[in-house]
């Protein structure tokens, strides 16, 4: 395959279908079964089933995979960490991984949008950001961003900032008015997962930390414990839904505001699954 062809992947599975079907394309007497006894494997279609996500690499197998494709050195080091992101078993090793990911990509000329993309969810700032620069007041001083930020955050991260919504397409500036656009963040679905549960995870820690340095009488916080069954649960999460929603609706009507809030909502299980009577 081309040189750099492999670093716009993020899911090695992703990779593998593409470099088949363009091996296979090009040499029509190319098979799972013939690749699959070229890597010394026993099931001819055990491949196929890696694709599929049915299966996964072993360090062994990735290795062989490396020297069958041709991998440069720098190839074959991003094969490996893209292996351990996508078959990673929690949030800090996909981390992990995706930023080694992403050093390997920074002598590429790969367009690099994925992980700018990511950034906007790394930061917790990013997303009050873009709702600040809608104030009148803003002028596109990040010093005046920067102070308006709680915890406070340097003027250098707020001008960053900035610089990534406008690169994404989340901001727009005309005339030194800032506006926003209507434009979702959209990844890989590897990614988007990764971005998201570091972000909610960031969220949640601002919300522990808001106990201490927010007075009571400027924040809501509410807890209950209850029991409830699947069907409950997700009659609940559908009220989450609709509260959002209208939670969103109220927020699109304002026409003159003087906060960025942050409402989380959380529902997890803090027990056991117990079945019910009539299923034992």
């Amino acid at each position: 395959m081309e040189p750099d062809t492999i670093f716009i992947y993020t899911d090695y599975r992703e990779y593998l279908k593409a470099y088949f079907d363009k091996r296979k394309k090009n040499d029509p007497k190319f098979s799972h079964r013939y690749l699959s006894r070229r890597l010394g494997l026993t099931s001819p279609n055990f491949i196929m089933m890696v694709m599929q996500g049915k299966r996964n690499l072993t360090r062994t197998l990735r290795f062989r995979i490396s020297e069958e494709f041709h991998h440069l050195p720098k190839e074959a080091e991003y094969f490996e960490c893209m292996v351990c992101f996508t078959q990673a078993k929690n949030i800090r090793e996909k981390d992990l991984y995706f930023n080694k990911m992403a050093r390997l990509r920074q002598k590429t000329d790969v367009n690099k949008i994925e992980e700018r993309q990511y950034e906007y969810y790394a930061n917790w700032f990013n997303p009050v950001i873009r709702e600040l620069i809608t104030h009148p007041d803003f002028k596109g001083d990040p010093v005046w961003l920067a102070k308006k930020i709680l915890p406070r955050i340097s003027s250098s991260q707020a001008k960053n900032a900035v610089e990534l919504l406008l690169e994404l397409g989340l901001i727009e500036n005309k005339n030194s008015t800032y506006s926003q656009n209507s434009k979702l963040i959209s990844t890989g679905p590897q990614v988007t997962s990764l971005a998201l549960a570091n972000f909610h995870r960031s969220m949640a820690k601002k919300a522990a930390e808001a106990m201490d340095t927010i007075p009571r009488e400027e924040r809501d916080m509410t807890a209950c414990t209850i029991n409830l069954s699947k069907k409950g649960f997700e009659d609940v999460r559908d009220v989450i839904a609709d509260c959002r929603k209208k939670i969103l609706k109220i927020a699109g009507a304002e026409t003159t505001t003087q906060r960025v809030y942050q409402m989380n909502f959380h529902l997890f299980p803090v027990s056991a699954d117990i079945p019910p009577e009539s299923s034992r």
